[in-house]
């Protein structure tokens, strides 16, 4: 019986698997065929063999022939600054390319062309990493020149895509004639306002919820669908789950699941209908693909990890990547916060992030304990400009935290999920709960006097000591022998200009620049602890400045990009550095403070969250912007 059970449950995930795979079929791709690994880090350099010039010589001949442009879908630069991209193609091909609006533009005003950057495709286009972050879309000429870049996609909207390329066929009159005169094929072609004088009411419904005119969508007669979806843009989450249950497609059934997850419910249910009830529709591949389960267990599709954004997005214009900068703190705070109250899960967590070197689900609840943490701190700083929403957001996400369950006691990072929980209580003043976890956290601490992130290292023990140094504060009775060790082990590991080693294990000091993400950290730590002084911590708040642009270059990566400067290590380095520049005098404290708010500033996606590594999720890198958002304000 149990093996029965096995051989039917292996069966639906195969079923369920050939499903994803359809995602992007609609599209007729000259393609390479590269088939991406899901993690590549146990083969760090993959070169994806395959002659891939005649492949754009066979685009460039479509587009002199046709006289398009040529789209092209680049999964995969060479380098080692990525070991997940499969998740990102799998996203982008799940949420762009079965959307009928990019659908129907790209076969009637480009020529697709799918397929990975190689060593000779690099030098013969200038397509490098760095410069360009998968997944990202090229515009060529027919000639093969680059028109334009649109890379580093990490929020997935298709109304948001189709808009952008749109914008970009108008800056190319010369490829973008009418596919035709009726409504359909104007519609196609993304000619939109040629169309909707003759459109139909349902496609009039289409153009202006594209358009974001959503409230000429609810005040049409009919256009069930249209009313429900505009709701849902308009992140009116109640009123589209009301307008969609009435209407009854398949599409509004899988925009349920949508609504599920941003109210804070379990879309699965909603996804497994949709696959069951329309297994040869599009949305069954969509909700397909989101039933997709990590190593670790979880579903590891874009909308059940908050990566399928629905929502109105401004118009990107031609866009280049789907970072948003907006000079209006305010209006950016306003956007983040909401990004994190529609992220948070019904029992009061966070739980997108994904651990990336381990299948350990255990490992990855304290992942979620510690990110968590992080976006309760943020809520509770930012409460005002919602009281109504946050605080009971507040009591559902502090009760989660307060659980002991959801700790994995002896696997690292606890002592992350321990000290950023001592952030989030310190406001409480409850000594008996800050004691308790500072208890924790003294059993944790190695006989080195490290903590460990999964191997002991100085940054993760200056985190720990700043969060030891809040809760002191906060009325809490922190062991000065704690801190001693600490101190000892952190300035064991200091080196000439107050550079630090990566890890316990070594013995050398990285170089300045290598060592910009934890300087001012580990310098506000020891003088926390009665060591060093503000010139050190003035002096690495420095070196972050003078070593950012290689830090900012890699933000998006998901791995050790450029030496050890890392994707995740960006908010972690960004949020502590600021904590530092906390501790200078006036006026460089107010310098550095505006320095910080502008960089923030230049960085939030388009719908309103923050991230650096997709692996961390959105909610870990929003709530980290927003704490810095605040001590620059």
């Amino acid at each position: 019986m149990l093996f029965l059970s096995f051989l039917l449950s292996a069966f639906a995930q195969s079923s369920q698997e050939a499903l994803a795979q359809k995602c992007d079929s609609e599209i007729p791709w000259i393609s390479d065929g590269a088939i991406l690994p899901g993690n590549e880090w146990k083969r760090r350099i993959l070169r994806y063999e395959h002659d891939r010039d005649p492949l754009l010589e066979e685009a460039r001949e479509q587009a002199r022939r046709r006289r398009r442009l040529i789209l092209w879908f680049c999964p995969r630069v060479p380098g080692a600054h990525m070991y997940h991209a499969r998740s990102l193609e799998d996203y982008a091909k799940s949420v762009l390319f079965t959307d009928s609006g990019v659908v129907d533009l790209v076969r009637t005003k480009f020529v697709p062309l799918r397929m990975c950057c190689d060593e000779n495709l690099s030098a013969l286009t200038g397509v490098r990493r760095f410069d360009f972050v998968e997944p990202g879309i090229l515009i060529l000429s027919p000639d093969g020149k680059i028109l334009h870049v649109l890379d580093r996609i990490r929020t997935f909207n298709a109304t948001w895509l189709r808009s952008a390329l749109v914008a970009i066929l108008r800056k190319h009159p010369e490829f973008n004639e009418p596919a035709g005169e009726s409504a359909d094929d104007l519609l196609r072609g993304g000619d939109d306002d040629l169309a909707l004088p003759k459109a139909s009411p349902e496609q009039k419904a289409v153009i202006l919820r594209r358009a974001g005119r959503t409230g000429e969508v609810h005040a049409m007669e009919g256009a069930a669908l249209q009313k429900g979806l505009a709701s849902l843009q308009d992140g009116r989450l109640e009123e589209a789950r009301r307008l969609l249950e009435k209407e009854g497609s398949p599409e509004a059934l899988y925009h349920l699941a949508s609504v599920d997850y941003w109210t804070g419910r379990n879309p699965e249910p909603r996804l497994r209908e949709v696959v069951e009830r329309y297994p040869d529709t599009r949305w069954g591949w969509r909700a397909a693909a989101n039933l997709r389960r990590g190593d670790d267990g979880f579903l590891s599709g874009p909308l059940p990890r908050g990566y399928e954004d629905v929502f109105a997005a401004p118009d990107p214009g031609a866009a280049t990547a789907t970072r948003t900068p907006n000079p209006d703190a305010d209006a950016v705070a306003r956007r983040a916060l909401a990004f994190l109250l529609r992220a948070q899960r019904e029992d009061g967590s966070w739980k997108d992030a994904r651990f990336p070197f381990s299948a350990n689900a255990a490992v990855l609840a304290n992942y979620w304990v510690s990110v968590s943490a992080l976006a309760t701190l943020a809520l509770a700083e930012w409460r005002d400009l919602d009281p109504a929403r946050v605080d009971p957001a507040l009591r559902r996400a502090e009760a989660w935290l307060a659980d002991e369950r959801n700790v994995s006691r002896g696997i690292a990072p606890e002592s992350y999920a321990d000290a950023y929980r001592l952030l989030a209580f310190a406001r409480s003043k409850d000594a008996a709960r800050l004691d308790a976890l500072v208890a924790h956290l003294a059993r944790e601490q190695d006989g080195a006097g490290f903590w460990t992130h999964g191997y002991a290292n100085p940054f993760t023990t200056g985190a720990v000591v700043h969060c030891l140094a809040a809760a002191r504060r906060a009325g809490a009775e922190v062991p000065e022998a704690v801190l001693r060790r600490a101190a000892d082990a952190i300035e064991g590991k200091r080196g000439p200009g107050t550079r630090f080693c990566y890890n316990a294990d070594r013995t050398t000091p990285s170089t300045e620049k290598e060592s910009m993400t934890r300087k001012a950290l580990c310098e506000m730590a020891l003088v926390q602890c009665g060591r060093s002084s503000i010139r050190e911590v003035a002096a690495g708040v420095e070196s972050y400045w003078n070593h950012l642009k290689r830090l900012e270059a890699v933000r998006v990566c998901d791995f050790h990009a450029d030496g050890e400067l890392a994707g995740f290590s960006f908010f972690h380095a960004a949020f502590f550095t600021c904590e530092a520049a906390t501790m200078l005098p006036e006026p460089e404290r107010r310098a550095n403070l505006d320095r910080f708010r502008a960089q923030m500033l230049s960085i939030p996606e388009l719908d309103g969250s923050f991230i650096d590594s997709h692996d961390l999720g959105k909610s870990y890198g929003t709530a980290n912007a927003l704490l810095i958002l605040k001590r620059a304000r």
